[in-house]
């Protein structure tokens, strides 16, 4: 299942379960917007989270990920494309089929517990109103510098760099409720746009949108 989230792929190899004491705990509902550079891509990205959901958007592909916990372990999946004006959605069913139940708290933290465990902790400072601390390491030949927010389990500053790739990921606003002007794929935005199942892709690979979207798929690994 491909995904937005361009730094995701760097720490993808961390295992989905975590012994790290912050693992069980509730994460608090936020909203937080980043500046997002891979490589020579400039982007803004954002972040929204709830008990049960999270949804981020990213400008640069014109597309928002909505991953929605329903039970323990069952989760379902919208990606929406809105210079397609199309919703593809994944049931928790087709879920469990390919495999692709995400990592929660990686998901709501855009850092696994694994990847701070696997990092040299260093010194802190405050930032946004709260201690952020500094990671360091590098892994899988790639160096990687961190900020990390403790009390909102958020990035300030994400920096990964490796012999072809420079990704940076940086805070530049955080809420307890986002402001009405930050682009959600809110029931009202997307009423219009035609809807997918995910299930129904084999049945319709002559339609470009659905052909290109199943490319993306073949190139890019899930959560």
């Amino acid at each position: 299942m491909a995904t937005a989230q361009a730094h995701e792929a760097h720490h993808g190899h961390q295992p989905a379960d975590s012994a790290s004491s912050t693992a069980g705990q509730p994460l608090k509902p936020l909203a937080a917007r980043f500046d997002l550079s891979n490589n020579k891509l400039r982007t803004e990205w954002y972040l929204w989270r709830d008990a049960d959901a999270v949804e981020t958007a990213d400008l640069a592909t014109g597309q928002n990920n909505i991953w929605e916990r329903q039970g323990k372990n069952d989760y379902s999946y919208r990606r929406v494309f809105h210079r397609d004006q199309r919703v593809v959605e994944y049931t928790p069913g087709e879920i469990r089929t390919r495999n692709a139940e995400p990592d929660w708290v990686k998901l709501a933290s855009v850092v696994s517990p694994e990847l701070l465990d696997s990092l040299k902790r260093g010194p802190s400072r405050m930032q946004f109103g709260q201690r952020a601390v500094r990671y360091s390491g590098i892994l899988n030949g790639q160096k990687i510098e961190l900020w990390w927010l403790e009390q909102a389990r958020l990035p300030a500053r994400l920096q990964i760099i490796g012999p072809q790739q420079r990704m940076e990921l940086s805070l530049k606003e955080i809420h307890t409720e986002a402001p009405a002007t930050w682009p959600r794929a809110t029931d009202e935005r997307i009423a219009s746009y035609g809807k997918i199942d995910a299930s129904d892709f084999g049945d319709m690979e002559s339609d470009p949108f659905v052909a290109r979207v199943m490319q993306q798929d073949g190139h890019h690994h899930a959560h």
